[in-house]
């Protein structure tokens, strides 16, 4: 049952007289249990709607054109919590002041679904199972390590066996589209592990459209939590070289490779970045795969609408974090620097908040920033990555660009990669 915090105005809703504070019991008879079940049981062109008013029942019918939405919204679905323990854990490594839903352990299937969140499936059961086939709750993000029982365990700490290769079976002759990540953690799932893990997915290949690779990050705060080995450019290049053996043997059903990893292996290895078409579709650039080549490939595109010129001399910073300082340089900072009057700089932030081990532009904080920063007064504008703030505009602090520019006294904004519009906004 779901309470109905606004119906939209003119709405099929509205028509048929639903009405704010109502509940939504059943629709043709099934329990509506959440959003999800709202989009899936709505679809039907001829509803029969219980709404509970006033501790009342009302029955009322419907007739609508397939899938025409009936206009009424609900307080967001509450976040099943992840039951792993896992070594790991990024959140386990946060420390305080950041906003809330940073610190949210995530293991919810249907939020996996609405918005590409990674998930484990060790608290999914069989109930979920069905649902997910039922509701075709697909694509879904799994993140899975390793496959081997014993180095799960030990990855997870959880006690009894997961079924995971089970689950993932279910998944695959039901044809649910899945996206894997596994966070590599040198001598722990690396080596024979990784491969016997890859392996394995791969009699999925049916279902799974990509299996991502990402080195584990490790914070400045771990406390009590098992040690760990980072990846550092050595270990890179290494795992850069061997991915070729992956390219070779292992594809998706799509014909596209089936191992991809993450761009910070490159970045750290200071290697170049693979063309367009060893990304596939780019199943995972949200997970940062293929997400540098995007850029670079955008800005390329970009490069013949650029002005020779601009009015007058103008100095500009990119702010970023540590890795992608050489990247922007190679790619971005020397094309702009041809532009008369125009001359940019890279500042890569040193991440204090986290410790100087996280160096990705996407968790670099407002305080930060400003601390390093509040010395340089010679630039007309600041440029802030995309990726560290939410839609928003926070930073993990909480802080805003607009506290950053109030702070260091020079314009601040958020960069949106046109390069063309940033340009004019340095005109202005």
């Amino acid at each position: 049952m779901l309470e109905i915090i606004s119906v939209k105005k003119n709405s099929i809703a509205e028509q048929v007289g639903i009405k704010v504070n109502d509940y939504l019991v059943t629709m043709n008879n099934q329990i509506v249990n959440d959003f999800i079940d709202y989009r899936f049981f709505q679809a039907e062109e001829n509803l029969e709607i219980q709404i509970k008013r006033n501790g009342k029942i009302l029955s009322i019918n419907v007739e609508k054109s397939y899938d025409d939405d009936l206009g009424i919204a609900f307080q967001d679905m509450k976040m099943r919590s992840c039951t792993n323990d896992c070594i790991f854990c990024f959140i386990k490594q946060n420390p305080p002041g950041m906003r809330k839903q940073i610190y949210l352990y995530d293991g919810d299937y249907r939020y996996s679904f609405l918005y590409g969140n990674f998930i484990t499936l060790t608290n999914v059961n069989d109930n979920d199972l069905n649902r997910i086939v039922n509701q075709r709750l697909s694509p879904l993000y799994i993140s899975v390590h390793a496959t081997d029982s014993v180095v799960r365990k030990k990855i997870f700490r959880f006690h009894s066996e997961d079924r995971l290769l089970e689950k993932l079976e279910f998944l695959d002759r039901s044809r649910i589209e899945l996206h894997v990540q596994i966070v590599l953690m040198p001598g722990i799932n690396d080596g024979e592990i990784l491969e016997k893990t890859i392996k394995d997915l791969y009699h999925f290949r049916e279902s799974i459209k990509s299996v991502a690779i990402v080195p584990v990050g490790l914070t400045k705060h771990r406390k009590r939590l098992p040690q760990i080995r980072g990846v550092d450019s050595n270990y890179a290049s290494k795992l850069i070289r061997h991915s070729r053996t992956w390219n070779r043997n292992y594809f998706n059903i799509e014909g596209d490779y089936f191992v991809y990893l993450a761009d910070e292996f490159y970045l750290l290895a200071d290697r170049p970045f693979p063309g367009r078409n060893s990304y596939g579709r780019f199943y995972q650039i949200e997970n940062g795969v293929g997400l540098v080549r995007e850029f670079i490939d955008n800005f390329k595109r970009q490069i013949r609408k650029l002005p020779g010129s601009i009015p007058e001399p103008k100095r500009v910073l990119f702010v970023t974090g540590t890795l992608a300082k050489p990247m922007l340089e190679t790619y971005i900072i020397s094309v702009l620097n041809s532009i008369q009057n125009l001359k940019v700089d890279v500042f890569p932030v040193v991440n204090k908040f986290f410790g100087e081990t996280i160096t990705i532009a996407g968790l670099i904080t407002g305080r930060d920033i400003v601390e390093q920063l509040k010395l340089h007064h010679e630039y007309d504008l600041i440029y802030l990555p995309p990726r560290c703030v939410n839609d928003d505009s926070l930073l993990l602090d909480n802080m805003t660009p607009k506290d950053i520019q109030r702070e260091v006294g020079i314009p601040v904004k958020v960069s949106n990669e046109n390069y063309v519009e940033m340009l004019n906004n340095v005109s202005i």
